[in-house]
């Protein structure tokens, strides 16, 4: 389960950078940056809330 808690955090790093550069750079058309750079928050959002239910002891 941590793995994929990393693989999330490192695939929404992903997808948002691209996203910036996409932007500054013009390599996609707008719709396509809109959707990558909001999944990428999504699946940052995700990793960082997944372990708000876990008490650290």
């Amino acid at each position: 389960m941590k793995l994929l808690m990393k693989l999330d955090l490192w695939l929404g790093i992903l997808l948002l950078v691209i996203a910036v550069l996409g932007f500054i750079f013009k390599w996609f058309s707008n719709s396509n940056l809109i959707s990558a750079a909001v999944a990428g928050a999504v699946l940052l959002l995700i990793a960082a809330t997944s372990d708000v239910d876990k008490v650290q002891k």
